[in-house]
């Protein structure tokens, strides 16, 4: 996202040396600031500030439960996260993503796929560049696979609200960039509601960053606030002063990290270097623990809301999801027309057994 956008001295690794800039100006296209737009707005917002390094600050509606912060894997590599969700448990937005790396291009020595470890200084996934329209869509299904029990996809007619990346004069700007979005229709545990996702990605030739990714799944009644949030979120989102200072030394650690790694001479830096690391590993974990939270608050909601209408989560010997209605018997069956019974026995030949999700 935007604090991680000004960044890499990779001459050792991806044969440039260059570094991208800790404040990106917000370009605002011939349209008025969110607060004036014709949207449905919170009454009130209140400052969020980053618990792990005080990097950055943003507005979040009054009375939401708000999670996340910086997480950092390295020198050069930390990712802001915020993920906000309304009182009544509907409305989800999420800014930015934790989980998205920094890429590397793949060449005849590096594969696809494979990861891309710089040490303390960042650690990359090596993939071909996307654009935006084509990484949205790739990010949605993993995005909300979590509260969707299925994703269609729903045509936007309209251009994204989310304004684009303006990098200052001077600094090194992207070879390629583009922005895109993505909409689903959600059904799921907590109803039918709408997805959305809107991502903007820049290529710097040996390796590309997502410095957006904004998103939201909410009631379709409800998607002109959870749009408002969002946008007020991201035109809000500023780092803090007392940060950027002190990542500029991170940056100037990372270049002679890296040199000192590159040159295979690490061994007067060496406690430093595996002190950092240790601390690289455990902002990693908390990056797995985020995640690993929201999917079990969202497994502890859905088994409450299946209890309370009724439904049986299963599967069949393919590995296909049914919800049931809950019976009394101790099987429940399915027919290749989709009909489903719950009976101890099985009803006739042409039905096969559903599994139960535990």
């Amino acid at each position: 996202m935007l604090s991680e956008r000004r960044f890499l001295y990779l001459s050792a690794v991806v044969g440039l040396s260059a570094t991208l800039p800790h404040d990106i100006a917000v370009a605002r296209p011939d349209r008025p600031p969110v607060a004036a737009a014709a949207v449905v707005a919170p009454p009130e917002w209140v400052k969020f500030e980053d618990p792990n390094e005080h990097a950055f600050a943003m507005d979040v509606p009054k009375g939401w439960t708000a999670r996340g912060g910086l997480i950092r894997l390295g020198y050069s590599d930390h990712r802001p996260m915020v993920d906000v969700t309304s009182p009544d448990g509907k409305i989800n937005v999420r800014y930015g993503d934790a989980a998205i790396p920094i890429y590397f291009v793949p060449d005849n020595l590096h594969r696809a796929g494979d990861i891309y470890d710089l040490g303390a200084q960042a650690r990359g996934t090596l993939a071909p560049y996307k654009g935006g329209a084509e990484f949205a869509t790739a990010y949605g299904p993993a995005r909300f696979k979590s509260v969707c029990s299925t994703l269609t996809a729903r045509p936007i007619s309209e251009p994204s609200p989310v304004p684009r990346l303006v990098l200052p004069p001077g600094e090194l700007q992207p070879s390629q960039s583009s922005a895109g979005q993505a909409g689903y229709d959600c059904p799921g545990a907590a109803g039918p509601r709408v997805a959305y996702v809107s991502t903007e990605t820049m290529s710097f030739g040996g390796f590309w960053l997502v410095p957006r990714v904004v998103s939201y799944v909410a009631p379709a009644d409800q998607a002109a606030l959870a749009r408002a949030v969002m946008l007020h979120m991201t035109e809000s989102y500023h780092e803090l002063p007392a940060w950027v200072a002190q990542q500029k030394q991170y940056d100037d650690y990372a270049v002679e990290y890296q040199r000192r790694r590159q040159q295979a001479r690490r061994v007067q830096i060496q406690q430093q270097v595996a002190q950092f690391e240790t601390n690289m590993q455990a902002m990693q974990n908390q990056v797995n623990s985020f995640e690993r939270g929201q999917a079990a608050q969202q497994k502890q909601v859905d088994g409450f809301l299946n209890v309370l209408n009724g439904i049986t989560p299963t599967v069949d010997p393919y590995g296909n999801p049914h919800n049931v209605n809950t019976g009394p018997k101790a099987n429940y069956w399915i027919n290749g027309l989709g009909q489903t019974v719950n009976s101890t026995d099985r009803p006739s030949p042409d039905y096969v057994q559903l599994t139960p999700k535990q």
